[in-house]
């Protein structure tokens, strides 16, 4: 009789557990939609600050002046990168709410979350670019107030298109877009970067991406419209060969100032000078501009365009592409500037 009556008792029970459950489990799912909205936010790496925000319902990764990486979602609280498939992040809970953010199991590089939200800014400022014009290889969005100078603009891109794309051996790519921003705040965060210093006005945003703040409010930096075009561009082929920016950086700096056409004189530089030659890798602060077209003109110079377009695609493995060490390859590059501007 006793065990009659637990039966129903107990599944009585059950029935009204579950119930609860799901009441709670719909509850969390009205408040919280998304299950990827947790990770949102604004995560500090070593004073570097990351976000994590949601575009079309997917976690997207956003870094200052980068494209913006779209995430898989590959296990629990953990996704990899699209873009760069070696590239995992894995979020660390805590007492429920996510804290930290790792750059794979357990680092190298952690962030801690110091904010809740995650902003898009450069979708935002799409909003800005009512005006499209279309030339034989790029698509110009741009606000009506620069009609006047994006006419100059595609004249620029067209006219270095032909000449770089032979240089790599390349026929076509894909129609680039270039978004000319009214001023340099909404351009900033067009490039989700909005504490940028004034000098940055225009970056390869992709492969098939350049954005740039009109020339008209470029500042007294205006100047450098004139090499920005094709060094920007030079960049989307790039990427168009091997999508892997900044590796090595002298390498992905060096050539877009090659085609850019954008020479600095090495005789100006004491430590050149002085034979004091730096190693490829050291270049940074500026100097990866200063010495990138004579270092990528040496190359040519030494072994042929061909072993430029061999560095790219191999990420700059000297020993892979010419069978020679990085100090030697390093010393004959450097002797070759030193001779033909320095020892004139």
């Amino acid at each position: 009789m006793l065990r009659g009556l637990l039966i129903p008792l107990i599944t009585f029970c059950i029935v009204s557990l579950n119930s609860h459950l799901s009441s709670a489990q719909a509850e969390r799912k009205k408040q919280d939609p998304n299950p990827q909205a947790r990770y949102v936010g604004k995560y500090d790496m070593d004073g570097n600050i990351i976000q994590f925000a949601l575009q079309n319902g997917r976690l997207v990764l956003v870094v200052p002046g980068a494209p913006i990486q779209e995430l898989e979602y590959v296990g629990k609280n953990k996704f990899q990168s699209k873009v760069f498939t070696d590239q995992y992040f894995v979020f660390e809970q805590s007492n429920g709410a996510v804290v930290e953010v790792n750059t794979g199991e357990g680092g190298p590089f952690k962030g801690k979350k110091v904010s809740d939200l995650g902003e898009l800014l450069s979708v935002t400022m799409d909003s800005l670019l009512t005006v499209e014009k279309s030339t034989e290889h790029f698509l110009l969005r741009y606000n009506g107030v620069d009609a006047d100078v994006a006419d100059s603009v595609a004249m620029d891109m067209e006219k270095n298109y032909t000449r770089i794309l032979h240089d790599f051996k390349l026929k076509k790519i894909p129609t680039v877009t270039v978004r000319i921003y009214p001023d340099l705040e909404s351009f900033h965060k067009g490039i989700n970067f909005p504490s940028a210093s004034d000098q940055v006005l225009a970056t390869a945003f992709g492969k098939d991406d350049i954005r740039m703040v009109s020339p008209k409010n470029a500042g007294p930096e205006r100047w450098m419209f004139a090499y920005a075009a094709p060094h920007e561009f030079t960049h989307c082929v790039h990427l168009n060969i091997d999508y892997s920016p900044n590796n090595p950086r002298w390498l992905w700096e060096g050539v877009a100032q090659y085609e850019a056409q954008w020479f600095f004189d090495p005789n100006e530089l004491e430590n050149i000078k002085k034979k004091e030659f730096p190693s490829l890798a050291s270049l940074d602060q500026g100097m990866e501009y200063m010495l990138g077209f004579v270092v990528i003109e040496a190359i040519k110079d030494l072994w042929g365009f061909d072993t430029v377009i061999g560095l790219i695609k191999n990420h700059g493995n000297v020993q892979k592409v010419l069978n020679i060490d990085q100090r030697k390859f390093e010393e004959k590059i450097f002797e070759r500037i030193y001779a033909k501007y320095v020892q004139k």
